[in-house]
């Protein structure tokens, strides 16, 4: 099976890799296509490192070995969709706004791409059962993940499946301190380090239930590490920035393909549910009255 977006998984990781590693991982993302005529030995010595330390860099990017790393950056360097190596501001006087909507074009597309490039059915097909047969479903986020969680917890309400989400950190750890190991609990956060859906997460945890998580993919972030089962989400992001854009977009994608999944298995039952809630909500759609197209009677004709 081809290894979906290389350099994504490079350059997201690079802030937590060993010096070595890291190293290693910069001049790749600065030199792809040279990898191609390098053995393992050349790249060790290129990159003032050891060959141990370009296997180690394989490892942390779940990547089989040297030859495996080799040919997933010549698929991403032959595509038209090449990630770009650095980061950008989002705010820059300078730059034409038409420039800064095809980097916003481009970047969610990509993010969108990878993160469902690399999404493993058989992962998809663990938490769909784990919904299904939960007892209780509970979610968590902060900031723009809670906008992910709002979006997945009205979907599944609309599957009949209740899910349980506030914004308020102590009416949550009421809910996850009654978890049982009967239940999920599926934590969102793209940077996998926010301390409160982090304390979360231990809590559940400590409860046994089962923990699935959202997150950017790193293995070494603390949320991706405490998950039973990360779904991890590709994208390219400002830092600084004005908040959560590309991210949010495959974030958002990543748990529309989890959703999707979960309605396929319940088949008629899922049309039932969703016929009951959108007759629930259709009296309080508004549509305008049909209006007479008589020019003489309607009030924006400017008088002749």
């Amino acid at each position: 099976m081809a290894i979906s977006g290389v350099l994504d998984r490079l350059s997201s990781t690079l802030p937590t890799l060993a010096n070595s590693e890291a190293r290693i991982a910069r001049w790749i993302l600065e030199n792809p296509r040279q990898l191609v005529d390098l053995t393992v030995k050349d790249l060790a010595r290129i990159t003032g490192s050891s060959q141990a330390a370009v296997i180690r860099l394989c490892k942390s990017i779940q990547v089989p070995g040297y030859q495996s790393l080799k040919v997933a950056v010549v698929a991403d360097i032959t595509r038209e969709e090449r990630p770009p190596t650095s980061r950008f501001m989002e705010i820059d006087p300078t730059t034409p706004l038409s420039r800064s909507i095809q980097s916003l074009k481009r970047n969610t597309i990509m993010a969108i791409n990878r993160t469902l490039n690399d999404m493993r059915e058989n992962d998809i097909d663990a938490i769909v059962q784990r919904l299904k047969q939960a007892r209780w479903i509970v979610s968590y986020g902060i900031g723009a993940s809670a906008i992910v969680v709002k979006d997945f917890q009205q979907k599944l309400w609309r599957l009949g499946l209740p899910v349980f989400f506030a914004e308020d950190f102590h009416v949550m750890a009421t809910i996850v301190g009654q978890l049982t190991a009967d239940d999920i609990f599926l934590a969102v956060s793209y940077s996998g380090e926010t301390s409160e859906v982090l304390e979360l997460v231990q809590l559940a945890r400590r409860r046994k239930a089962f923990i699935a998580a959202l997150t950017r993919f790193d293995r070494k972030n603390p949320l991706s590490r405490l998950a039973d089962l990360p779904i991890y989400v590709y994208a390219y992001e400002a830092s600084p920035r004005i908040g959560a854009s590309s991210s949010l977009i495959a974030s958002l994608t990543a748990m529309s393909a989890l959703l999707f999944a979960l309605a396929n298995t319940l088949a008629e039952e899922a049309e039932s549910k969703l016929a009951d809630t959108l007759e629930a909500v259709r009296p309080h759609r508004v549509s305008l009255p049909e209006t007479r197209q008589d020019t003489d009677n309607n009030p924006c004709t400017p008088p002749q």
